[in-house]
């Protein structure tokens, strides 16, 4: 094994145009594991409790975000130093695995263990556009992100309806297996067809740094995925979320003490990585919040003497998301196309708008079908800050911080979003109107509040773009290794 040092960002791949596509398009399989993870299993949901006679089948979701959001930057960071490609791959086929036992678990217990091995899946789009910025031609650099991050507007479209023929045709267990099959693919064609970043950062394995950033993220998004069952008052939550802020806090000052840190806390506290990380947090948070709760709201019988809601099925929601499905994809497309002659920064305001405007057409425009579908079209259209985000921070991060520098984007996202979305359903909870069948019917007003939260977040979105500086740079100019392969 050899070794020269290297400028961060460049790359000796011959730029062929069809196997780049060809590189892409692998890539995409796995990226969309993680809106797979929602949107197919969504609609199992209730087959799944009754199959395995539990009232806890939330737990289907938690434990996949919970693991994933714990994860994703202890991913990163061992692909900074072991290769991306490969732990991409590893990830992949430990997900896989998670998708096998889901399919033929006998019991819940045994069910979750498999889901939360799926949540590994949630690191696969923070890697891969490190990867991308590592290994891929500079003229394919920025639309291939894009595809990569907006890709989730077809799994917007196709996936509800997926799940429901899978699931009416075949068997619950049918999903899995389908998770199965797209992530083999994906690993053996990320193998076959991408190469491997020969950016590596040489340093020991800070397991301090480690444990102490995974228990202070599992405390903190435990006691956030539990605030509407706890309350926010609750002891449990206090003892919780706070119990994990005071580790990270420690964990914060060990790392910026220690010689080798697993997170360089001088790379995330910068101003240009942490304005970008922070306004990409609360932008993508905002679409959390709305995508958890327009539903609900879209399925309430008008019957029931509301003034919003159309009485639609699952099929029916997903037919009404078709337009913003669209407008997702057309999004990353503009950042990709637009990105290398304006910069990433513009998009990240101009997408933060329009996703305001969006938030705020469903807040107060429910009464007629074309309003929630136009309105949450622009959401789609501003999820152009998928691309915008993580393409920005590529070009500012380090070359041997990227991986980390991903994962650390989606470790506070992820938190940012889950806190945002339970806030927004406690103030849901407060504006039930009826119950029917003990089930709450909410009035207006409380999805007023909902969509307005998510307005506020797109507002806190814009004021931290604009402090980010104008001149995209990378922040750091290391010396890397790259290892001959």
């Amino acid at each position: 094994m050899t070794a020269r040092t290297i400028a961060p960002g460049t790359s000796s791949a011959t730029p062929n145009k069809g196997r780049w596509i060809a590189a892409i398009a692998v890539l995409v399989l796995l990226t969309e594991q993680t809106a797979l993870g929602f949107t197919l299993i969504a609609p199992a949901l209730t087959g799944l409790a009754m199959k395995y006679e539990t009232t806890q089948i939330i737990w289907a979701i938690t434990i996949f975000t919970l693991i994933g959001g714990v994860v994703t930057p202890v991913i990163g960071k061992l692909g900074d130093r072991y290769g991306k490609r490969r732990v991409l791959v590893a990830a992949a086929v430990i997900s896989l695995i998670g998708s096998v036992i889901c399919a033929l678990a006998p019991g819940f217990g045994l069910f979750l263990f498999g889901r939360a091995l799926m949540g590994l899946s949630t690191a696969f789009l923070p890697v891969t556009f490190a990867l991308i910025r590592d290994v891929f031609p500079e003229s394919f650099r920025a639309m291939s992100i894009g595809i990569a991050t907006n890709g989730v507007g077809v799994v917007t479209i196709v996936g509800p309806f997926l799940a429901g023929y899978l699931i009416d045709n075949y068997s619950i267990s049918a999903v899995f297996w389908f998770v199965t099959a797209i992530s083999a693919i994906g690993a053996a064609g990320t193998l076959a067809l991408v190469p491997e970043s020969t950016i590596r950062v040489r340093s020991r394995i800070d397991l301090i740094g480690v444990i102490g950033l995974m228990a202070a993220l599992l405390l903190v998004l435990y006691g956030i995925s539990q605030i509407q069952t706890w309350t926010v008052t609750d002891y449990r939550t206090l003892l919780t979320i706070g119990g994990g802020l005071v580790i990270l806090a420690g964990w914060w000052r060990y790392e910026a003490s220690t010689t080798e840190p697993f997170i360089d806390t001088n790379l995330l506290s910068s101003r240009p990585v942490a304005t970008t990380i922070f306004s990409y947090a609360f932008a993508g948070g905002a679409t959390t919040v709305m995508a958890s709760y327009l539903p609900s709201m879209l399925q309430t019988p008008r019957a029931l003497g509301v003034d919003y809601g159309f009485g639609l099925s699952a099929t029916g929601v997903a037919k009404y998301l078709i337009l913003a499905g669209v407008l997702t994809v057309l999004g990353g497309l503009i950042v990709g196309a637009l990105a290398p002659r304006f910069g990433y920064r513009i998009f990240l305001l101009i997408g933060s708008a329009v996703m305001g405007t969006g938030a705020l057409g469903l807040a107060f425009g429910h009464s007629e079908p074309w309003m929630p579908i136009l309105s949450y079209g622009l959401v789609g259209l501003g999820a152009m800050v998928y691309a915008a985000g993580p393409g920005l921070l590529m070009v500012l991060a380090p070359a041997e911080s990227r991986g980390a520098s991903a994962g650390m984007m989606g470790a506070i996202s992820a938190a940012i979003g889950s806190a945002c979305a339970q806030l927004a359903g406690l103030a849901l909870s407060k504006n039930v109107g009826q119950l029917v069948g003990g089930y709450p019917i909410y009035t207006a007003r409380g999805f007023t509040i909902v969509f307005l939260i998510a307005v506020g977040m797109c507002v806190v979105a814009i004021l931290i773009a604009l402090a980010i500086p104008r001149n995209e740079r990378v922040v750091v100019e290391p010396v890397v290794e790259e290892v001959a392969r």
